[in-house]
């Protein structure tokens, strides 16, 4: 595989590239035409991308019914990976005694019949520091979850200092989890993660992209802080990163999680571009994606 603007070739990789959204009505002109109902966006999405990080759940787990309608809707090959419920990311041990990873395996029923179930992605809050946690509070989480693979974005930058990153590391190594690398605000003082690319389980590297809004503390919502267009030489440098990812596993997933107007369909749209990967026809000239 070749990447246009970076050069250089790479092994054959999977390098998938998607978001996690496919109904925002900002992508509507850009994904969609206009007057396609919200409903049938599922069925145009996949013409762009192969996978979508199902973001949907985080607040409440679908029903079971919702998410079998969402599968028969996309291709055979198509990927879903299913972000954890907002109680796992705040207290994983807790949810898990609560019965929450039953009811979530039941909700993807329909995707695991239909091996279209990629990773479940826990985000755990930025209060899920090493002061006051221990990552053994992921324990049972990972213990019920099996044989299905969890990915793990920690978003406390104590978990990776010098004393603590090679026993984290171990860690997510020893539990086959998948190490998800960030492209975040780099803010002096803060806890925020820093850009950290490793792979712990050779099967999978996963890159999430949240945008570089310097004012991401003074944000009033989740939409506000992932207010960050990418410019081209950031888009050049992340692509630098996935090139370096797809050297070290099998697959590669990268979600644009830049969520404010359309920010996040153009720099996956923009990076599926510089990796040369299919665009349909009616895709926007590269010119047009910043």
């Amino acid at each position: 595989m070749r990447l246009a603007g970076i050069g250089g070739d790479i092994r054959r990789v999977s390098i998938d590239i998607g978001i996690g959204s496919w109904r925002d009505k900002e992508y509507v002109g850009l994904l969609y035409p206009a007057g396609l109902p919200e409903k049938e966006r599922l069925n145009v999405y996949p013409q762009y991308f192969g996978h979508v990080e199902l973001n949907a759940g985080y607040h409440a787990i679908p029903r079971r019914e919702q998410i079998a309608e969402w599968e028969q809707r996309t291709p055979a090959d198509f990927i879903f990976d299913v972000k954890l419920q907002r109680e796992f990311s705040e207290d994983p041990r807790g949810a898990t005694e609560r019965g929450l990873v039953e009811r979530t395996l039941e909700s993807v029923g329909p995707l695991i019949s239909a091996k279209k179930l990629g990773v479940f992605l826990l985000v755990l809050a930025p209060g899920f520091g090493p002061e006051r946690h221990e990552l053994a509070e992921l324990d049972a989480l990972i213990e019920k979850l099996r044989p299905h693979t969890l990915a793990v974005e920690l978003r406390h930058n104590g978990w990776v200092d010098d004393e603590r990153r090679e026993r984290t590391l171990e860690y997510f190594r020893a539990h086959q989890l998948v190490w998800v690398a960030v492209d975040m605000p780099r803010i002096e003082g803060s806890t925020i993660m820093p850009p950290m690319d490793e792979m712990t389980n050779p099967r999978l590297a996963y890159l999430r992209l949240h945008g570089r809004n310097p004012n991401w503390f003074q944000a009033k919502d989740a939409k506000d802080r992932h207010d960050y267009q990418y410019a081209p030489g950031e888009l050049t440098e992340i692509a630098g990163r996935i090139k370096a990812l797809a050297e070290k596993a099998e697959r590669v997933r990268v979600v644009a999680n830049n969520h404010c107007r359309d920010f996040a369909p153009r720099t996956a749209l923009a990076l599926k571009a510089m990796f040369n990967q299919p665009l349909p026809k009616t895709e926007p000239r590269q010119g047009e994606l910043f």
